[in-house]
């Protein structure tokens, strides 16, 4: 179990909203009957976990950070439940199952697993004693079943997500992220700061990519493609981050990187591909400009300054690097 995954974790507020509406709401007649019988301290926890999700609730529809920790909620209604099996015995397990799916639906994954495997070891302690070992073992078997199958749905959900999230923000063809991630990561790096200067990007285009494309077929091109990613790739730092923007187009975002230090990045990587065999009897070149961020530079500024110094070492021959001025 992969505890560390929490594929709930941008969706908790709004689920924790609906629980705690609907639970406040669906607990109420069980909390009466148990007043009206007498089981005041059942009662008063089942009421106690009532108020506790009515308040975050509505906090939660106001817009606001939930004023009860979940975790303390979650414990609150754990307590209620165990105090249910000592007191009503096999009809009080049946909740035991619930406050499982609540931990997962309302806690971190870390979190839910540590309070849901000391439920599971508390309430079936308490079977134990209050209905003999056959049917505590029968009890803890299905709870930690059916706390192992919520691991291993949210396991999958999570897979899922990871591969949704690397769709949306890849290039399928190169594993290179995509125009629209790097329209996200300018869009954080343009917004005002002392290190604006300290940020740079390069532009990098194939040079005579068509013709690759006419003579060796589109096979051919998208190998060399492949290749070219793959080689930019080995010199690039972790920070770094390259895009596919167009067809033969990458774009190499270098945070924190004087001009300088940018400019020797990119004569770096010129001549690696300018030395690798990419495509066998066909020497492979790029064209790299430069652009590093300026104080009021928004994004669109900074990649048209990196566009503008491409295109001029396209201008000035081909397999070169220009710097934005």
């Amino acid at each position: 179990m992969r505890v560390g995954d929490d594929a709930l974790a941008h969706q908790r507020d709004r689920i924790a909203l609906i629980m705690s509406a609907l639970s406040a709401v669906l607990l109420l007649p069980f909390t009466i009957n148990h007043l009206l019988l007498g089981r005041f301290l059942l009662g008063g926890l089942i009421l106690m976990a009532q108020a506790m999700m009515a308040l975050n609730a509505w906090a939660l529809r106001q817009g606001r950070p939930a004023p009860v920790p979940f975790w303390l909620m979650t414990l609150g209604f754990m307590v209620a439940v165990c105090e249910s099996i000592h007191r009503l015995g096999l009809a009080g397990t049946y909740w035991a199952f619930p406050a499982v799916l609540v931990c997962y639906f309302m806690l971190p994954r870390r979190q839910a697993l540590l309070l849901s495997v000391l439920m599971l070891l508390v309430s079936t302690g308490l079977v134990l004693l209050a209905l003999g070992p056959s049917v505590a073992v029968r009890f803890g078997a299905t709870l930690a079943l059916t706390l192992i199958m919520v691991n291993v749905v949210l396991n999958v959900l999570g897979d899922l997500q990871r591969a949704l999230v690397q769709q949306a923000l890849t290039d399928p063809l190169t594993g290179a992220y995509n125009r629209r991630h790097l329209a996200q990561q300018l869009d954080l790096l343009a917004r005002p700061g002392p290190d604006v200067r300290l940020n740079a990007l390069l532009a990098i285009d194939i040079d005579h990519f068509k013709a690759i494309n006419d003579r060796h077929g589109h096979a051919a091109g998208d190998a060399v493609l492949v290749s070219c990613v793959a080689a930019l790739s080995a010199r690039k730092r972790q920070s770094d981050m390259l895009f596919r923007t167009g067809g033969e187009e990458f774009v190499l975002l270098l945070p924190r990187t004087s001009a300088p230090d940018a400019r020797q990045v990119a004569e770096a990587l010129r001549a690696r591909i300018a030395d690798a065999p990419l495509l066998p009897g066909h020497p492979i070149t790029v064209s790299i400009g430069v652009g590093v961020q300026q104080p009021r530079h928004s994004a669109d500024d900074w990649l048209g300054a990196a566009d503008r110094a491409l295109y001029q070492a396209k201008h000035n021959g081909r397999n070169r690097v220009e710097m934005s001025v």
